[in-house]
């Protein structure tokens, strides 16, 4: 039983919401207002489309759950992002290319993008509800 309450309790705190306290959600209006969204479906067609990168800024306990199934896919926790973004972005691609940045649902992922554009990318995105909206889509994945 202590088990079941325990799986239960990680299934809640897996699938919360984000508590956002004021003074985030001022700094975060204001990184949205930078940034476009793109939704999974448009996100999903400019992959099959064009040479789109997509940029996780989840953690890597979260990638392990599966990533978005792409040729061209950065793994880069939002908190390393200003620290390696050299190494792992710029060693393969280059500032202009078409970047879709996400998260589990879209708060991460906009703080990313907006950071992305202070750093001089031109062309970032970020996936509008995160992976969750793709993966309800039926969209591929690594798992």
């Amino acid at each position: 039983m202590n088990k079941f309450i325990l799986l239960a309790f990680y299934v809640l705190l897996l699938n919360a919401a984000p508590i956002i306290t004021p003074e985030v959600k001022v700094l975060l209006t204001k990184a949205k207002s930078n940034v476009e969204s793109i939704s999974a479906k448009e996100a999903n067609n400019a992959m099959l489309q064009r040479n789109v990168v997509f940029v996780d800024v989840r953690n890597p306990n979260e990638w392990k759950n599966g990533t978005i199934k792409t040729n061209n896919l950065v793994k880069l926790s939002r908190g390393l992002l200003e620290i390696k973004y050299p190494k792992l972005i710029l060693s393969k691609y280059k500032k202009n290319d078409e970047f879709i940045v996400y998260c589990a649902i879209e708060p991460r992922s906009i703080f990313a993008s907006n950071r992305l554009k202070e750093l001089g990318f031109t062309n970032v995105k970020y996936l509008k509800k995160g992976f969750r909206a793709w993966n309800e889509a039926g969209f591929p994945t690594t798992k």
